[in-house]
């Protein structure tokens, strides 16, 4: 409407109207700055009468729920005395471009309910149509959980399928504590004799008679002892070598109506069984049945002194099926009346340590180089089988 009114009132100056290209929609604001240079001082035929720009043009628009009013432009500064405007410089003003009005108000658009932590989102003045609001929402952070890492062998467990149980090994005999007993200081093997036994047994209702034939030359030995009675016998016999620790059996057996044996396999480390039991490690100064007693007086025999009352021996014995630590324990000395005649002996007792072990009881007698002048077993039911000596003989 400026413009217009400027052009109304340059019409009278010119032959023909000139048209002005003004939008019937749009309505700019123009403000004349107090910077402007003051108009020539020139006087036109009719002073053009400036008005203010109506009220209306700049009334506010009220402010729109849920949104940001925005922040007013500055205010120019306001001017004094508005100076004349020329023809020239009105016709300049109303074709020069314009910017768009910062004051153009939008239709308002609908915005979630903003929440008490955010900010309400700001919307856009220049676009008329709604648009989305977006909403800036103040989430907390949870506190940082502390995670356990497992180790890599966790994690190689994790990752492996569970494995069955391995299948336990069958237990192999401890070594003996004091093994070393029989091994340790000078050792005296017996000479070569034959000893004849007079036998008492609770389980026969006749006279049981034996014999033990012992020979060696220094470098191996055969050991068998006879009991006999009526028409039964058993046959028990242990062959094998000498050295610095006493007698190395190879191979012992028992024979009644069969035979039956164990082998000492020293390059294998193992006892073997003909009765097919398994077959059981090999310890250091390992006897048999029989060797153990002539074992027993080699070792005594050769120091006295090193075992005195209540010591104990701990040795590795085998029978025809398996294999055992027997625990000898030197008993007391005690004198004996034996058919043979009255000897001084040194008693040690194996006592059972299961329900159906034997008690062993052997007397050694120094006066006849250690060798076992009686021997009674005693079974676990109370059955007994007791032999005395009665004479000694040269090996045949």
């Amino acid at each position: 409407m400026v413009a217009m009114g400027h052009g109304y009132l340059l019409q009278p100056d010119r032959a023909r109207p000139v048209p002005l290209q003004v939008s019937a929609l749009n309505t700019r604001v123009i403000e004349l700055g107090a910077n402007l240079a003051p108009a020539p001082d020139k006087t036109p035929d009719k002073a053009p009468t400036v008005k203010p720009a109506s009220a209306d043009l700049k009334r506010p628009t009220p402010p729109v729920a849920g949104a940001q009013t925005p922040t007013p432009a500055p205010t120019p500064a306001p001017v004094a005395a508005m100076s004349p405007v020329t023809a020239t410089e009105a016709v300049a003003l109303a074709t020069a471009p314009t910017a768009p009005s910062p004051l153009v108000t939008a239709s308002p658009a609908t915005a979630p309910e903003p929440l008490p932590t955010a900010m309400p989102a700001q919307k856009p003045v220049s676009e008329p149509v709604p648009v989305p609001v977006a909403v800036a929402v103040a989430v907390p952070v949870p506190a940082p959980v502390p995670v356990s890492v497992p180790a890599p062998q966790q994690l190689a467990s994790i990752a492996q399928p569970p494995q069955p149980p391995p299948t336990p090994e069958p237990p192999v005999p401890l070594r003996p504590p004091r093994e070393s007993a029989l091994t340790l200081g000078t050792v005296a093997v017996p000479p070569p004799t034959r000893l004849l036994y007079r036998g008492e047994s609770n389980k026969f209702p006749f006279r049981v008679s034996g014999e033990l034939v012992w020979r060696q030359d220094g470098l191996g030995y055969d050991a068998r002892l006879t009991m006999s009675a009526f028409v039964l016998s058993w046959v028990y016999t242990s062959r094998g070598e000498l050295g610095a620790q006493g007698l190395l059996p190879l191979r012992y057996s028992e024979k009644q109506r069969s035979e039956v044996a164990a082998h000492f396999e020293r390059d294998k480390g193992r006892i073997s069984f003909s009765a097919n039991t398994p077959a059981v490690p090999l310890l250091t100064g390992a006897q048999d049945f029989l060797s153990v007693m002539l074992q027993l007086a080699s070792v005594i025999g050769g120091e006295p002194a090193r075992y005195p009352v209540a010591t104990a021996i701990t040795v590795q014995v085998a029978g025809p099926r398996d294999a055992e630590v027997w625990l000898f324990t030197v008993e007391r000395e005690e004198t004996l009346r034996l058919p043979g005649g009255e000897q001084g002996t040194l008693k040690l007792v194996r006592h059972p340590r299961r329900q159906f072990d034997q008690e062993v009881a052997i007397w050694l007698a120094p006066a006849m180089n250690w060798l076992p002048v009686r021997l009674r077993i005693t079974e676990h039911n109370g059955d007994y089988l007791d032999q005395k000596w009665e004479s000694s003989q040269a090996p045949s």
